[in-house]
C-alpha cells in the first residue's frame, strides 16, 4: 500500500536507464472461478499441496485452491477481531507476509491509514493457515511522524547466517531493514536504509527478499499503485512497476544489472504495465511443489474490468521465472 494518492509518482531505475530495457511481458496465468479482489498478495503453499492466499483488506483475507489456474475460494481472515494494535486502521490490515518457519506459519502485516506515518507492523501465528486458528502477537515495530520511514509493508527474510530479518518501508526514505530475534518476534537493531528513489515524492513500497543460488534478490514496487482515474491517469511508466537488484548478502548492497546501487535510484525492470495488465507489483515469489519451480506472485489492475484502472478490481497475477542469466526473466506458466 501506498502512503498517498497526492502526487505523481515517477518509477525507480529511470536514471539508470532500465525502463527501456524491457517492452514485452508474459501474461499471467488465467484463473478460474469468480473474481476476488487481490491486493499485496502474499501466496503459501502447505504441505498437503493446498494454496494459502493472503490479501490486503478483507482483515487480511484468506483465499484457497487446490490448483494456481482455481478455482479460489475466500474463506475468512487472519485477523477477523481486527489487530491488537492500538492505532488507526487495526480494522483495515494491509499487506500480510505469511512464510513458514520453525513449525508454524508467520504472518506480518500492517496497520496504518494513508498518508501516515503513525504505522505499525504486527505478527500473527498459526499451525495450520486455516481461519480461526490466527494468534494474533500484536506490535512488533512501528513508525511515527517524522521519522525517515514508514513501518508498513513488512517482508521476513532469512540471512546468509540464518538471521531472520524484516525488511520494511513505503514512500519517506523507502527501504529499510531490521534484525529480529530467532522466535521472529523481537527487533534487535536499528533500521538500515536498503533501497531510494530520489524522485519525488520518492515512490518505493513492497520490498520483498528472495535467495536463488548465490545471490539475494531485492524486489520492489514503484510508482503509483491506486486510486486511478480513467481519464486522469499518470503518465506511462509512473504506475506501479517491479524493480529488481542483488547481492551477495541479504543486508545489501542491492545493485542492478548496470551496477548501480538501489540506495541510490538503482533498479532494473522485472514488470510493468502491458496489454490488460496495468499497474503490477507488491510483489512476492513461491516454490511452487508440484512443479519444483518459482513463482512470482503479484496484483495488477485489469483494464478491461467493468470499471477500467480501477483498483477495486484488483487482481491475481501467476508467471514462471526463468534464472539463467542471473536475472529473474518472467514466463508464462
Amino acid at each position: 500500500m501506498r502512503p498517498s494518492l497526492i502526487g505523481i509518482a515517477l518509477g525507480a531505475g529511470l536514471a539508470s536507464g532500465t525502463w527501456a530495457a524491457a517492452t514485452t511481458f508474459p501474461n499471467p496465468l488465467p484463473i478460474k472461478g469468480p473474481f476476488f479482489f487481490v491486493h499485496d498478495p502474499s501466496l503459501v503453499q502447505r504441505g498437503d499441496g493446498k494454496y494459502f492466499l493472503f490479501t490486503t483488506h478483507d482483515k487480511a483475507g484468506i483465499i484457497t485452491a487446490t490448483d494456481l489456474h482455481g478455482p479460489w475460494s475466500e474463506v475468512g481472515s487472519i485477523l477477523p477481531q481486527n489487530s491488537s494494535i492500538q492505532l488507526p486502521g487495526r480494522d483495515d490490515i494491509w499487506a500480510p507476509d505469511v512464510s513458514f518457519h520453525q513449525g508454524k506459519y508467520y504472518a506480518y502485516y500492517a496497520v496504518s491509514t494513508f498518508g501516515s506515518q503513525n504505522s505499525g507492523i504486527g505478527l500473527a501465528i498459526s499451525e495450520t493457515m486455516d481461519p480461526g486458528t490466527w494468534v494474533d502477537h500484536g506490535l512488533v515495530f512501528n513508525s511515527t511522524t517524522g521519522d525517515e520511514f514508514n513501518a508498513i509493508d513488512p517482508n521476513l527474510s532469512i540471512d546468509e547466517e540464518g538471521n531472520p530479518l524484516l525488511s520494511f518501508g513505503s514512500f519517506w526514505d523507502d527501504i529499510f531493514q531490521l534484525t529480529l530475534t530467532k522466535d521472529l518476534k523481537t527487533v534487535t537493531s536499528s533500521p538500515v536504509q536498503l533501497s531510494f528513489n530520489s524522485t519525488s515524492p520518492n515512490p518505493e513500497e513492497g520490498a520483498f527478499i528472495w535467495k536463488h543460488d548465490s545471490f539475494f534478490y531485492l524486489f520492489i514496487s514503484s510508482g503509483l499503485c491506486c486510486g486511478f482515474v480513467v481519464d486522469d491517469l499518470p503518465p506511462p511508466g509512473n504506475e506501479y512497476k517491479v524493480f529488481v537488484g542483488r547481492s551477495k548478502s541479504a543486508h545489501g548492497p542491492f545493485l542492478d544489472k548496470n551496477g548501480l546501487d538501489m540506495r541510490e535510484t538503482g533498479g532494473t525492470l522485472v514488470l510493468g504495465s502491458h496489454g490488460n495488465i496495468y499497474a503490477p507489483g507488491g510483489q512476492v515469489i513461491f516454490t511452487d511443489k508440484k512443479t519444483n519451480r518459482d513463482v512470482f506472485v503479484y496484483h495488477y489492475v485489469p483494464v478491461d474490468s467493468p470499471s477500467p484502472y480501477n483498483d477495486s478490481f484488483s487482481s491475481l497475477g501467476l508467471n514462471g521465472i526463468e534464472w539463467s542469466s542471473g536475472w529473474p526473466i518472467l514466463t508464462e506458466l
